[in-house]
């Protein structure tokens, strides 16, 4: 029997469907599974057609209704049809004659390109040499795959990169004459859309300096498959092969949530290095997974703990933590979709600042948290006549002797205490700052109200002392933003070994000032960190542009003081370039802001996929009531006490910081301005301490692109006056020339 596989390009376009056509289009679907091969493709309502002319003959159109056509490949060998596209009925014809589909014999997968564009780049180009397959090569010997020391100026973007090692990363010959003719990474990211999307990634990775067997190993062989190598003509086995792009589906609720987008298909559904990681049978210690925006993080998290509870041991327990109150309750949900009820009762899933007061309360229950600890400091600041403001007393308490549990005067006066502070202090200058902070200390331990750093410090001293730990395995997700403080509690509730600690963030989402260095609080990675590149959510328009708000910043490895190595993030799906409005004042930006929200609503987006996000409260509150006035649906969503998967009527307006760990397809960032981010009042001076103040910095730049990339399909940043500098310039927000 036939048997239907999806690819993500259908996934934006899936959304504009209205309801009747999407049921029109699961009844089509159905009939792949439910019809013998000769049945389905002369049915009369699917009303396959071979194209009259076209690039691929194995490329058919289908009617799904009077105004929507899907377009598919239609099987040679095996019986797996590949629904390629969903699109309106007078582009469908051109937008497929345009395409080739062909099976990557290196890497066993199945790749679409452009392959009139690339026909017309190669005429334009003129004639060039033939490609022998056994030609000698005068590059550089296979293997070397990066340029020699100070090599002569060239045209050529791959000039440094062998015939022999381009045809082993999977190269074929047309796209290796192409590649042989572009000059600049810009051209190569301009010619994307058209390439081969497994080769794209390759000429990606060796652009960006990569070396030929860093490519091979990080890029190639993961999608090797196992069953050794795939026939050129094996298209029936190169489509369920293609398992970062394509899902192979059994039923028609399996269809539909796979369409969607929902949790339980793309985000429960593991890609192969996801699965790898998530299913391993065991890491000898704590094991870190990082990567970018959409990259499936949380997903490989959430399969984690259900491999975790389906191995764990007589009276075991698994803790799942996150940050924040709303990105646990975002947890606790999505778990309930993976797991059954009786595996989710062995998993506490709580953030680390509970589980900590939770520990302190068993041996004093009349403990209170402690909100507003910087005003508390302001008091003993002034006690002691200090000679430096209230912010350099709490950043000296947090950032120093919190950040490494320091107890006594020793530690403080210790000269590798402060490493990291630019601002020096003599001996004495010291000792009158540890008094004050011990004076603080213990009036806040008098009062019995604790802000969550000291409840920490507490609970990692009971828990230190006890011999049984509370958790068999501990699952962290947004790990960037936990304090030192956090992680010692973490630490000490799970006893060292197999499986103990497994980690999940991103430095680049970043949005506290936490520094943290994981070999210092005996959490060892070494060997057992692994990175995600590629992004299942976001557009690569959005994350491209996106990625220039990070632009020349330092990312470092999650819980290391060492860059991030580069990499080739990249994204699976294609749609619209963000848009960019700046307006004279508020209420100009707040009408174009209702204007775009009126155009997408109008163009079929629900409401409630729709998400207007900003840097204050008061912000947020003017979009909301701004939006009411001029009669378009709107509310306030706080993560804390709604759930994104409600279904809402009205468009979603939420702080920037509310936003975080959540995606919609439609996100405006109001406010953008220079006043909003940074905003100064929230930033340590440079004359208090300069590596402060750039870390204060670099964690609102990071807010603002949490913020962009909780966009799927369409982002549209706006602001009123002088726009932020953290965004790209103007003339980097639409596409390339």
């Amino acid at each position: 029997m036939p048997q239907l596989a999806i690819d993500a390009t259908c996934l934006a376009q899936y959304e504009k469907l209205d309801q009747p056509t999407r049921e029109r289009l699961k009844a089509a679907t159905r009939k792949f599974r439910e019809l013998p091969l000769d049945a389905l493709l002369s049915h009369p309502d699917l009303r396959i057609r071979s194209l009259p002319s076209g690039q691929d003959p194995r490329v058919r159109t289908f009617r799904i209704s009077d105004t929507w056509t899907g377009v598919m490949l239609a099987p040679e060998s095996g019986e797996t049809f590949l629904l390629v596209h969903l699109l309106p009925r007078e582009s469908a014809e051109e937008w497929a004659g345009d395409q080739r589909h062909d099976v990557n014999s290196v890497m066993g997968t199945l790749e679409r390109r452009d392959a009139t564009a690339l026909e017309k780049a190669e005429e334009k180009a003129g004639p060039e040499e033939p490609f022998q397959e056994n030609a000698d090569d005068d590059a550089p010997e296979p293997g070397g795959g990066n340029p020699p020391h100070d090599p002569a100026p060239s045209a050529a973007l791959f000039d440094h990169v062998s015939t022999h090692d381009l045809r082993r990363l999977g190269i074929d010959p047309e796209i290796l004459r192409f590649g042989r003719s572009l000059s600049s990474p810009r051209e190569l990211h301009d010619w994307g859309p058209a390439l081969p999307q497994d080769q794209y990634e390759v000429l990606t990775a060796l652009a960006e300096g990569h070396s030929v067997e860093r490519v091979l190993k990080e890029v190639v062989a993961p999608r090797r498959p196992a069953i050794g190598a795939v026939a050129g003509d094996d298209y029936d086995t190169a489509i369920r092969h293609t398992r970062e792009r394509v899902i192979v589906v059994n039923d028609d609720r399996e269809t539909e949530d796979v369409l969607a987008g929902e949790f339980n298909a793309w985000r429960i559904y593991l890609h192969p290095k996801q699965r790898d990681l998530a299913y391993r049978p065991r890491f000898n210690g704590p094991a870190k997974v990082s990567g970018g925006p959409g990259t499936g993080k949380t997903v490989v998290a959430l399969h984690r703990v259900k491999h975790l509870a389906e191995h764990l041991p007589l009276n075991g327990r698994i803790l799942l933590t996150s940050f924040t109150n709303a990105l646990v309750e975002s947890l606790k949900r999505n778990l309930a979709l993976l797991m059954p009820a009786e595996l989710v009762e062995d998993v506490d899933v709580v953030t680390a600042d509970k589980l900590a007061l939770d520990v302190v309360r068993e041996e004093r229950p009349d403990i209170r948290l402690r909100l507003d600890t910087r005003g508390f400091f302001a008091h003993y600041s002034r006690r002691h006549e200090l000679p430096w403001p209230t912010d350099f007393l709490f950043s000296e308490y947090r950032h120093v002797v919190m950040a490494q549990g320091i107890s006594v005067l020793d530690g403080y006066l210790d000269p590798d205490a402060r490493r990291g502070r630019s601002t020096p202090l003599t001996v004495d200058e010291r000792r009158t700052i540890w008094h004050a902070i011990s004076d603080a200390r213990a009036m806040m331990r008098q009062s019995k109200q604790l802000p969550a750093e000291e409840v920490h410090i507490e609970a990692a001293r009971i828990l230190d002392g006890r011999a049984e730990k509370p958790y068999t395995n501990i699952v962290v997700d947004e790990a960037q933003d936990l304090h030192p403080a956090q992680w010692r509690t973490l630490r000490a509730a799970v006893a060292p070994g197999l499986n103990d600690m497994f980690i999940a963030g991103d430095n680049r989402q970043r949005i506290y000032d936490s520094t943290v260095s994981f070999r210092r609080l005996g959490i060892g990675v070494v060997g057992r960190s692994y990175p995600l590149r590629v992004n299942y959510r976001t557009t690569k328009e959005i994350l491209d542009w996106s990625d220039g708000i990070m632009r020349g910043q330092r990312i470092d490895e999650l819980g290391e003081a060492v860059p991030e190595p580069e990499g080739s993030l990249r994204s699976v799906l294609s749609g619209p370039y963000p848009e960019l409005h700046g307006a004279d004042d508020e209420p100009a930006e707040l009408d174009a802001l209702a204007e775009r929200v009126r155009g997408w609503l109008a163009e079929g987006i629900a409401p409630g996929d729709i998400c207007i996000t900003a840097r204050t409260n008061r912000l947020r509150d003017s979009v909301a009531a701004h939006l009411r006035a001029r009669s378009l649906p709107a509310l306030i969503f706080n993560p804390r006490e709604h759930a994104v998967t409600e279904t809402v009527h009205g468009v979603r307006v939420t702080t920037m910081h509310g936003v975080k760990g959540l995606e919609f397809r439609a996100v405006a960032v109001f406010g953008a301005t220079a006043d909003a981010l940074p905003q100064l009042d929230h930033v340590t001076s440079t004359e208090l301490d300069e590596n402060q103040h750039r870390a204060d910095i670099d964690a609102q730049r990071s807010l603002l692109y949490v913020a962009c990339t909780r966009a799927r399909e369409s982002l549209y940043v706006s602001w009123h006056g002088e726009p932020s500098p953290f965004l790209p310039e103007v003339g980097e927000s639409g596409p390339p020339e």
